[in-house]
């Protein structure tokens, strides 16, 4: 089977292009970069085997593409975040971890959503109402209440019982993959 290689290209450049962007996150903002560590772990091992693997397969596509473009999707959020709230303060961003990744968390449920096709529904409305308190606060530079995780809890749950849906965070899925490679 022929691979389509356009997502390894895009994925080369964008590497080269957000090198610093990850170097920082990993060494100043450690709680952060903590998000996206083991899918960076697992599309690395991927883009290396397509190169060498002749046994390379549609499945490894699938996983490599998936991760890549959910790591872009998730970086450019923090690199906005980065640039218009903490003014490119690494260390002032990773002040701030927990609204960042509940922000990111919120994004991922409400993608997973629309993604099966839930998009019209109140809960989901509520969720997307609720990132933009959540964002609210990163900019503002407050601290989230406890109670912002119990909402997100209270929405999501009534999402997942009312479609009956079953929700697998792609961090959970790309930490299982990574486990699987001993890459961890």
């Amino acid at each position: 089977m022929r691979i389509d290689e356009t997502a390894y290209h895009e994925y080369a450049n964008w590497k080269l292009e957000n090198d610093k962007i990850l170097k920082d996150l990993q060494e100043q903002a450690e709680d952060i970069y903590f998000r996206f560590k083991h899918v960076i772990g697992v599309i690395g091992y991927y883009y290396d085997r397509l190169i060498d693997d002749e046994k390379y397969s549609s499945d490894d596509d699938i996983i490599f593409v998936t991760g890549f473009y959910y790591l872009v999707s998730q970086l450019e959020e923090v690199k906005k975040i980065l640039k218009e709230v903490y003014k490119q303060d690494i260390k002032e961003l990773n002040n701030h971890a927990k609204e960042i990744n509940l922000f990111l968390n919120t994004i991922d449920f409400q993608t997973d959503f629309v993604n099966d096709d839930i998009e019209s529904d109140e809960e989901l409305k509520a969720l997307m109402s609720f990132d933009k308190k959540v964002y609210k606060l990163i900019e503002t530079k407050k601290e989230v209440p406890l109670t912002y995780y119990e909402e997100l809890d209270v929405i999501t749950a009534k999402v997942f019982e009312k479609h009956e849906a079953n929700y697998y965070s792609i961090n959970n899925v790309f930490l299982e993959i990574a486990d699987e490679l001993n890459i961890l």
